[in-house]
């Protein structure tokens, strides 16, 4: 059954390469001022028939990739947002593997670079081939991969809701200003939340059969992430983790070998904690302490007065630390346009937050899937509150859960009823 139906796909997808491979042929043989208008022209087109055949996902898609699109080709042009170091050195070194590439050369980059930048030189390279020598192309690439970040929205909102409802978390996803933000400049969050979302989608359908192509998912996604991000491996682990308990619930045998596999990962990661974050020894306060004070530099900084002595002292500071890492920055916080825009965000956030405790009532009946998302959103606000103390990295590690967040949000929103009425006269 589920081979029949991945064959379908297949067959209803095979006939776009005769039209998409020499469309991509094409643009790279134009320069870049003519290949971004005529990209900008084709998901135009392909938004106008979306919508006239009634497909409002791609529509949305399309609306959310044309918003990107103009807001890269404006700071292109006026350059209202700043270039931190980290985007000129994923540029440079994007555009140096095109050109081998260009030139016939498929060696990887050279041995002094991490792991990191070669995995994302190798993400970006390729819009790099289409487009042109340009940053403009590593930042039509980020804004290409945070489409999937909607995506997957919609997918793993497809296995607890109605199709609208999903659209509608979709396209909040999409056009929440922080990670409308995030997917024009060329980082690592936008990559971070595709990978994370794509397990926790392959989780969820975990839950109902577990499947070669969704192992494969999470088993590159995992390797992904080794390189770009060590410390989200915690959450990865919590995804599989639940599932696997969910699994087991009636198999005692199962649970204990579980448990029993489980015991020698765990003791690695609480043994040898420094080679995860790069502070400390093993896991302890001295060195959740030591990693959260390693990050909290330049003016960004907050709640400088805690530390934590003791395992009690993190479990109290714990719901302190998680409002300000969800919820900054605060009104005093905010100094210039930049910081308005993004607290005017973490206002919205907060409203949207409202409304999740009528989401999670709505999912009571899908215990599984709705404790899966929550293990999720929660084992990642914790641990991330835990040990960040800036408000800018904060702003950028959040993207990572607000999907979760806005999507319990748009499921409690989607069965409020309004009882408007009117005066008569």
């Amino acid at each position: 059954m589920i081979r029949t139906q991945h064959n379908r796909r297949l067959r209803r997808f095979l006939p776009l390469v005769a039209p998409v491979t020499p469309t991509f042929l094409a643009l790279s043989l134009l320069p870049t001022e003519a290949t971004v208008p005529l990209i900008t022209l084709l998901t135009a087109g392909l938004g106008v028939a979306a919508y006239r055949l009634q497909n409002y996902l791609l529509t949305v898609l399309s609306g959310a990739f044309l918003f990107r699109l103009a807001f890269i080709v404006l700071d292109s042009v006026v350059g209202f947002l700043p270039t931190v170091p980290i985007s000129s050195g994923h540029n440079q070194r994007a555009m140096e593997l095109a050109t081998a590439w260009s030139n016939g050369q498929f060696a990887t980059l050279g041995l002094d670079f991490t792991a990191m930048r070669v995995l994302m030189a190798h993400l970006l390279a390729p819009f790099y081939v289409v487009i042109g020598q340009s940053s403009v192309a590593g930042r039509v690439g980020i804004a290409f991969f945070s489409l999937f970040v909607g995506y997957l929205t919609f997918r793993i909102a497809r296995h607890v809701t109605d199709r609208r409802t999903s659209v509608l978390a979709a396209a909040a996803v999409l056009f929440w200003p922080t990670i409308v933000y995030r997917s024009v400049v060329i980082q690592r969050e936008v990559i971070h939340t595709v990978l994370l979302l794509a397990v926790l989608w392959a989780a969820v359908q975990w839950l109902d059969s577990i499947t070669l192509p969704t192992a494969t998912v999470v088993f590159l996604a995992t390797a992904m992430m080794f390189s770009l991000r060590r410390e989200n491996l915690l959450l990865i682990a919590a995804i599989v983790g639940f599932v696997s308990l969910v699994k087991t619930r009636d198999k005692p045998y199962y649970l204990a070998g579980l448990s029993l596999l489980t015991l020698p990962f765990l003791a690695f990661f609480v043994l040898n904690f420094e080679t995860f974050t790069g502070h400390g020894t093993t896991l302890s306060p001295a060195a959740l302490e030591s990693f959260a004070y390693g990050r909290a530099h330049g003016d960004a900084v907050y709640l400088l007065g805690l530390h934590y002595e003791t395992w009690l002292d993190v479990i109290l500071y714990a719901p302190m630390k998680a409002l300000y890492f969800l919820y900054t920055p605060f009104p005093w916080h905010i100094q210039s346009i930049t910081e308005l825009f993004v607290g005017m965000s973490a206002l919205a956030l907060f409203v949207a937050t409202l409304f999740v405790r009528r989401g999670i009532v709505f999912l009571q009946d899908r215990p599984y899937y709705l404790g899966l998302l929550l293990s999720y959103f929660l084992t990642g606000v914790v641990t991330y509150s835990i040990i960040e103390m800036n408000y800018g990295a904060a702003v950028r590690r959040r993207i990572q859960f607000i999907p979760i967040l806005l999507l319990l949000a748009v499921i409690g929103l989607s069965n409020v009823e309004l009882d408007v009425r009117w005066k008569q006269r």
